[in-house]
């Protein structure tokens, strides 16, 4: 886990994660904090100080003041960096069905992410071989718009003090299951219990034919998923399996 947060503004990659954004997967280095005014064409981001020191949360204190939607203007123009030491004492309990059903119609993911004034679903998407939820989509809009930045791992993922260490995106760093066909890998299972599977196969293909859910059926794994790109923020639009609610 992590790291997450770049010290300065000369720091290179390994110092820093990731930041997702339309799409793509940006490093979170020195260059990415600095030039963040003119990545998003806006003057107000300025997250460091004359020596290029970054401003960074230091304490389970910032990182709940911070991570809190109506975070108030002392955290503007700081990178969020909650540690896993601070949920040391967490744990979360998943139920999954060992055989999954599939139902005649998709159902829609509640929470974040989910269709608007509805929460007709699960909220979480699934589980890395690790343990590690595949989460909702982070509030990147929210993160942003009070000029803070809650950068992922390379993995994809972050803290934060309710959920603990959750993936926003599969990059690829977390365990995967080859398949003997060339098939994507395996990386996990949807909260229903079928199958997650990577976005490409060997080649770098995605399927073709995935419906509304990112999921589709062949002989080998019958029905299961192949995860959204890295940079979408996302993981599977909805899922077909019954659950346990």
């Amino acid at each position: 886990m992590g790291p997450w947060c770049p010290e300065n503004i000369s720091d290179d990659a390994s110092a820093g994660g990731i930041w997702l954004e339309n799409g793509q997967v940006y490093d979170v280095d020195g260059a990415f904090i600095e030039n963040m005014a003119t990545f998003y064409n806006d003057s107000t981001w300025l997250m460091y100080d004359g020596n290029g020191d970054i401003y960074t949360t230091e304490t389970e204190d910032d990182c709940a003041n911070a991570a809190n939607p109506n975070v108030g203007a002392e955290y503007e123009n700081f990178c969020v960096e909650c540690l896993p030491s601070y949920v040391a004492d967490l744990t979360q309990t998943y139920l999954i069905p060992i055989t999954p059903v599939k139902q005649t119609t998709p159902i829609s993911f509640g929470g974040v992410g989910g269709p608007p004034g509805q929460s007709t679903g699960p909220s979480q998407r699934g589980l890395a071989f690790n343990g590690v939820v595949f989460d909702a989509p982070a509030p990147t809009d929210a993160i942003l718009g009070a000029y803070t930045l809650a950068p992922f791992d390379d993995a994809g993922g972050h803290v934060n003090l309710n959920a603990g260490y959750h993936y926003h995106a599969a990059t690829g760093v977390s365990t995967q299951i080859t398949q003997d066909d060339d098939h994507a890998a395996m990386i996990g299972y949807a909260i229903d219990g079928h199958g997650l599977y990577a976005q490409l196969d060997v080649n770098g293909n995605e399927p073709t034919d995935l419906d509304d859910c990112r999921g589709h059926t062949d002989e080998t794994r019958g029905y299961h998923y192949h995860v959204d790109a890295p940079g979408n923020n996302n993981f599977i639009d909805c899922i077909y399996g019954a659950y346990v609610n």
